[in-house]
C-alpha cells in the first residue's frame, strides 16, 4: 500500500506497524524502525506520539532514519505513560539511541 501511494504521487509514506515499529518509503529510500523491545502499557495516543516524532524531525530537517527513531521512541514512551497524551521523558531519551532503524528492501 505504501509503494502504491508513492506511485500515485505521495512524496513520502510512513506506515505504523503497531508494536513492531514504523515503515517509511520516501524518495530518499525506505526504512523500518523497531523498538529495542516490546513495551507493555496503554497504547492510546501512541500513534499520535509517532506522528509528533516524525514532525519534530521534519521541522529540524533531520534525515529519515533519525525522524523514524524519534517517532518510535516517542511512541514507546507514550505507551509507558500512565495517562494518554503524556510520555515518559526519561524512557524516550533512553530508547532514542536504541531504536533499530534499518534500510528496507521496498522500492522507493
Amino acid at each position: 500500500a505504501a509503494r502504491d501511494a508513492r506511485r500515485r504521487g505521495a512524496r513520502a509514506v510512513a506506515a505504523s506497524l503497531g508494536a513492531d515499529g514504523l515503515l517509511a518509503i520516501t524518495a530518499q529510500g525506505a526504512w523500518r524502525a523497531a523498538p529495542p523491545e516490546r513495551l507493555v502499557g496503554n497504547p492510546t495516543g501512541a500513534g499520535d506520539a509517532a506522528v509528533a516524532g516524525l514532525l519534530s524531525g521534519l521541522v529540524d530537517e533531520a534525515p529519515w532514519p533519525e525522524r523514524m527513531a524519534r517517532a518510535v521512541a516517542l511512541s514507546a514512551a507514550a505507551v509507558r505513560a500512565p495517562v494518554a497524551g503524556e510520555f515518559d521523558r526519561a524512557l524516550y531519551a533512553e530508547l532514542l539511541d536504541r531504536v533499530e532503524v534499518t534500510e528496507h528492501p521496498s522500492a522507493a
